[in-house]
């Protein structure tokens, strides 16, 4: 039905009111001048991300689906109100990265079943409150560990990288909790001690950088595992990051099997300390 390899990402605005539909469609317009090819469909079986308030109930679809407001019913991104342009966009952003990072899902011929039961006996589809994984973990990956002994702090101001991180870490039965900026971190860090710390380089506020400076200034931390996450590759951003403390550096988009293999290393760092 969908397919995340056209270059045109379909957006069904589902159920909102005219004022929002608006910022949304300022969005769009401003995106098409910046190259973001995103159009709005008319419903939720032809488009890639569905936009809803946070009370509506979203019957099942593979898209990726952006709540406004605060809401206990599943979804993949929580976009918050007032709606500026700007957090209109980034959650788009975000919610089109999430999607390349799903399998493509290609049109299927339509099948006829003889023997269908009566509609009444048709229960309709509701998404579950748990929200599947949005990032694909290829089928060789290694089997995740029987028992977890470790809690790490994910720190970064994107919703789709979190949402990444989170799924990955899931994978190596790793829990997560999380922080969108380097205060919010140093908060969370000083009020409980995490076995491991992935640290955004770029953020709203304080830099990767100075959070991770002072996060080994405490004594509690001054062995904690620190990777630093950014999309710059130079050397020059590496070095900046070991002599602000971290123990490793990874670079954006994540690789599944790189974050895997550098989680391996982390856990016998961990196993060492504990010794």
């Amino acid at each position: 039905m969908l397919t995340t390899e056209k270059e045109t990402i379909g957006i069904c605005l589902f159920e909102l009111p005219e004022k929002d539909q608006a910022v949304i469609q300022r969005v769009v317009t401003f995106g098409a001048s910046q190259g973001k090819h995103y159009n709005l469909q008319p419903n939720i079986t032809c488009s890639e991300i569905v936009i809803t308030l946070d009370e509506i109930e979203l019957p099942n679809n593979t898209a990726i689906h952006i709540r406004i407001g605060e809401s206990d019913l599943p979804y993949d991104i929580l976009l918050q109100r007032p709606l500026l342009v700007t957090r209109v966009m980034r959650a788009i952003d975000d919610a089109a990265q999430l999607l390349r990072s799903r399998p493509a899902i290609t049109a299927s011929p339509e099948i006829t079943i003889e023997s269908t039961p009566e509609p009444s006996t048709i229960e309709p589809e509701i998404l579950v409150q748990e929200i599947a994984p949005t990032v694909a973990i290829p089928e060789n990956a290694t089997e995740p560990p029987e028992v977890s002994r470790y809690t790490a702090l994910v720190v970064d101001d994107s919703a789709a990288i979190r949402k990444q991180l989170e799924i990955e870490l899931r994978h190596a039965n790793i829990a997560a909790e999380f922080a969108e900026t380097g205060e919010e971190a140093l908060e969370k860090s000083a009020q409980k001690q995490y076995d491991l710390v992935f640290l955004d380089v770029i953020m709203p506020g304080i830099d990767g950088y100075e959070v991770c400076r002072k996060m080994r200034s405490s004594k509690a931390m001054k062995k904690t595992p620190i990777i630093m996450l950014s999309g710059k590759t130079s050397p020059l951003d590496e070095v900046q990051g070991v002599i602000a403390g971290a123990s490793t550096y990874l670079t954006k988009p994540v690789q599944h099997e790189q974050f895997q293999q550098t989680l391996k290393r982390v856990s016998k760092w961990l196993t060492n300390f504990a010794r």
